[in-house]
């Protein structure tokens, strides 16, 4: 007030022009209420208060300075606040003030306008001089940095204030959807080069402050492991740059050629720093284990502030609000889930509530200030700044005492874990030794074998020994007839017999070496027993083996009983039998069931005796791509009727050449393919490819029958007869003229299932043949219920007939047995006319064999077939 009346008493005695200066100023109609400022050399700095101030907001955005200065119907409102604080809002807000220079000893000065907000996206000043407009400046946060005249992290502008002048300040401002504050300062340059001096003083101690505490706790992170330390990493680096952003720094240093960041950069930082803090919350006070109940709403929590963060990184969508809002109820809750883990036991919570507590009461105050429910002073633009330090150095006390309390539990553990390991080293032993042993005998097991085993031929420390396998063969029957409980004392007995007897034998080698003494023998299962001998032939392993065989087959009494034991051994020899423990234990196993199938008592490994040689498992697997590649044969054998002497049907073989082995009889690999399965896609090949032929047949009219083997899993194939159907109309043929030929053996195994898919076969049109008839079962009472058509006598009687009369007698009853049941009759292994003959007399019905033709591959039977028939005597004639 002393400065305007001063003023007023200048202006009543000045010249002219002042008068029309003064009349200028009361009469404008954008002045209204509000105190005109006057400027003189003396002050150092004039904040705007309300009573210089006036305020118009623009909802629609429309407004010019034209048609502000045009249209005398525009009124701008007093304020009420000394800084101008819209809270969010969408409107452009548009401010005035006016100020005059009355100082006469100098030509001009210089002023600087400045305002303590930074983050405006449009912030345009214009300046009217004597209203005139002399200047417009865009200080904008969207404009570069470089486009300022005074480069600043606030929007500041230097003004040449001529003496005598009057000078009208229109400001505009907008923030989409943001915090629109407008606290302007009108500086001297030097006063206000000290100011900002000053606040960078400051700030760089506060900035320098979170960079240090963030290396230190990026070296607690690489160096405990805990995820608690890299979440508050990232809560100081993400709170840094928010900080950065709203003091203007960010964008003077970093992004001021990047003008685009900043409608980002508060809001992604802000919401990084409200998740990583959830996430260091949740990790420092152990949530989950003094509050699992807070979990849930500690991750919907999460999940909002994720999808805040995914909706402002990719749209263009303002969510300054909704931030505020997410910070503002995570502010306000933090310290109730806080105070319960600290209830309950949590002693980093207590740390975490105290700091917690001090950033509320920072980040209230700054929120409210940004939603404009607090007027704008140095405190609420500094309350979050203050609130933080307090937090970091309590949250940074609070992890100190975490890792001296972590340090003291882990002490306390490590002697909790000496005192563990000493106990686990003694149960491992313990299940070592279980693991390694057999219970009821206490020696080596059989994994404990093979360990040593490879020991042996890894270490290469004997060139050649023998793998001896012994069983008890009849140790069962003490089981069943005394009891179990019997029959451990038994074996236990007959183990320290064995035990005995071995560590006399000349040559063995020790299967576990031990401080009291070594183990010559391995239990490798139930009653089988295994010891290593190194000898030098093979006569002198057979009479080892014989000696110890007969002192354990010596009788021995127990509870009374005089008891014997029959023992077995099968041996292998490395490295003839095996060059691995697998290999070795193996043939050994496979020598020692060849002798209990042969009744012996030893037996010695050979690829003689084994059925699992390596050739047949090669067959196996080749088979298999032999029947997908089409590398298999079918070979025919014609059949005549010894009636007509004319061709009646054919028999299909199959026939592998192998390109390594040459001719695979079928005998080889049949029974190959019926025990794993290969038996079903082959079966299915041979069909196939026989009904292709029975229709090359049909094609040059000859309408003769075929006749395909089948095994015994075919008839046990539920799906069989459908597969059979689908291939016949796949080939375009009919089963009318098709003979299925089945072993008795085959149809026994399941007579029931058996007969079952007999029956579907021979709904299909297909003709039923039990095959080497008379080798099998023979009963009379299942022949009578197959479908069956024709029986065919094995080879083995009919090759012999024509000298041997037993033969003869069988093969005749065959034939009378077969035509009583309206069966026909085929004999096989035909090798001469004589048999052949004698077969006609006895009124055999088809004959086949190497007299009338050997088997031959299908173009060679079609040629066959068309140049040869039978005459009457049976001898070939030619057609031609």
């Amino acid at each position: 007030m002393l400065l305007r009346n001063a003023a007023i008493d200048a202006l009543l005695s000045n010249n002219l022009k002042a008068v029309v200066v003064a009349l200028l100023i009361v009469l404008s109609p954008f002045v209204g209420a509000a105190e005109t400022i006057l400027l003189d050399t003396y002050s150092g700095e004039i904040v705007l208060g309300q009573t210089q101030i006036q305020y118009l907001e623009d909802a629609e955005d429309t407004l010019t300075i034209e048609h502000l200065r045009g249209n005398h119907k525009t009124r701008f409102s007093p304020s009420t606040q000394d800084v101008l604080n819209f809270g969010h809002t969408d409107s452009s807000i548009w401010v005035h003030f006016a100020f005059t220079d009355r100082q006469t000893l100098e030509q001009y000065q210089t002023w600087i306008l400045h305002s303590s907000f930074p983050l405006l996206a449009r912030f345009d000043l214009y300046v009217f001089q004597d209203n005139e407009l002399k200047h417009t400046y865009n200080l904008g946060y969207t404009k570069d940095m470089v486009q300022r005249i005074l480069p600043h992290r606030f929007f500041a502008q230097p003004l040449r204030i001529n003496s005598n002048s009057h000078y009208d300040i229109y400001v505009n401002v907008k923030r989409s959807g943001g915090t629109v504050q407008v606290p302007l300062t009108l500086s001297k340059p030097t006063h206000f080069i000290y100011k900002e001096m000053t606040s960078n003083y400051v700030f760089g101690i506060f900035f320098g402050i979170m960079i240090a505490m963030a290396i230190y706790n990026l070296f607690l992170f690489f160096s405990v492991g805990s995820l608690a330390y890299f979440y508050y990493l990232i809560y100081i680096v993400a709170s840094l740059f928010t900080y950065l952003s709203i003091t203007g720094y960010g964008y003077l240093y970093l992004w001021g050629q990047a003008p685009a960041v900043n409608e980002y950069i508060t809001q992604i930082t802000t919401t990084i720093t409200v998740i990583s803090g959830i996430l260091f919350f949740r990790n420092f006070v152990e949530i989950n284990k003094y509050f699992p109940a807070a979990n849930h709403y500690l991750n919907v929590m999460l999940s909002i502030g994720v999808g805040l963060l995914l909706v402002k990184a990719f749209t263009d969508y303002f969510l300054s609000l909704h931030i505020s809002i997410y910070l503002a109820v995570i502010t306000a809750l933090a310290p109730f889930l806080t105070y319960k883990c600290w209830r309950n036991g949590s002693r980093p919570a207590g740390y975490f509530l105290i700091a917690w507590i001090a950033l509320i009461i920072g980040v209230l105050l700054f929120v409210m200030n940004l939603l404009g429910f607090l007027p704008t002073n140095s405190f609420t633009n500094n309350a979050i700044l203050i609130g933080c330090a307090a937090e970091m150095l309590l949250l940074s006390l609070g992890l100190a005492d975490r890792i001296n309390m972590e340090r003291k539990e882990r002490y306390a553990a490590l002697e909790q874990q000496h005192k563990a390991v000493i106990r686990l080293k003694e149960a491992e032993d313990r299940l070592m030794h279980r693991a390694l042993h057999t219970r009821t005998t206490g020696l080596p097991n059989r994994t404990f074998l093979r360990s040593t085993l490879d020991s042996l031929l890894l270490e290469k420390r004997e060139p050649a020994f023998y793998l001896c396998l012994i069983n008890l063969n009849n140790f069962h029957e003490f089981n069943k007839t005394l009891g179990h409980s019997n029959g451990d004392a038994i074996l236990y007995l007959v183990t320290e017999r064995i035990k005995k007897l071995c560590k006399s034998l000349d040559g063995i080698l020790p299967i576990e070496q031990l401080e009291t003494g070594n183990q010559w023998v391995a239990n490798v299962e139930g009653v089988t027993f295994a010891l290593i001998i190194k000898q030098h032939s093979t006569s002198n392993i057979q009479q080892q083996c014989n000696q110890l065989i007969t002192g354990i087959e010596r009788p021995f009494s127990y509870q009374g009983l005089t008891l014997n034991v029959d023992v077995t051994a099968g041996v292998a020899l490395y490295p003839q039998h095996g060059e691995t423990s697998e290999n070795l234990l193996r043939n050994a196993q496979i020598a020692l069931e060849a002798a209990s199938g042969n009744n012996d008592n030893y037996s010695l490994y050979s690829g003689e005796i084994d059925p699992y040689n390596a050739r047949r498992i090669t067959l196996l697997s080749e088979l298999r791509n032999a029947i997908e590649n089409d590398a298999l044969q079918l070979y025919f054998q014609p059949q005549i009727s010894l009636e007509t002497q004319q061709v009646a049907g054919v028999e299909v073989l199959i026939r592998w050449i192998h390109p390594e082995f040459g001719f695979i009889p079928p005998d080889e690999f049949i029974p190959i393919a019926e025990r794993t399965g290969v038996i079903h896609p082959l079966t299915l090949w041979i069909c196939r490819n026989a009904f292709k032929f029975k229709k090359q047949l049909q094609d040059q009219g000859y309408n003769i029958n075929l006749s395909i083997n089948i095994s015994a899993r075919n008839l046990q194939d539920p799906g069989f007869c459908q597969q059979i159907n689908k291939i016949a109309k796949e080939c375009n043929t009919t089963l009318n003229n098709v003979i299925m030929e089945i072993t008795e053996t085959a149809i026994m195994k399941d007579p029931d299932f058996a007969l079952k898919v007999m029956s579907d076969l021979n709904k299909l049109g297909i003709r039923l043949s039990i095959d080497d008839f008379g080798t099998g079962y023979s009963s009379l009472s299942y022949l009578k219920k197959l479908p069956v058509n024709e029986i065919k006598i094995d080879r083995s009687f009919v090759m012999e007939m024509a000298n041997n009369n037993d033969d003869q007698v069988i093969v005749h009853t065959t034939l009378t047995m077969g035509h009583n049941l309206s069966l026909d009759v085929v004999a096989e292994g035909i090798e001469d006319a004589g048999t052949m003959e004698k077969l006609r007399q006895m009124g055999c019905d088809l004959a086949q064999g190497y007299h009338i033709a050997r088997p031959m591959p299908g173009a060679d039977f079609l040629i066959w077939l068309n140049q040869n028939h039978y005459n009457q005597n049976g001898n070939i004639a030619n057609k031609a």
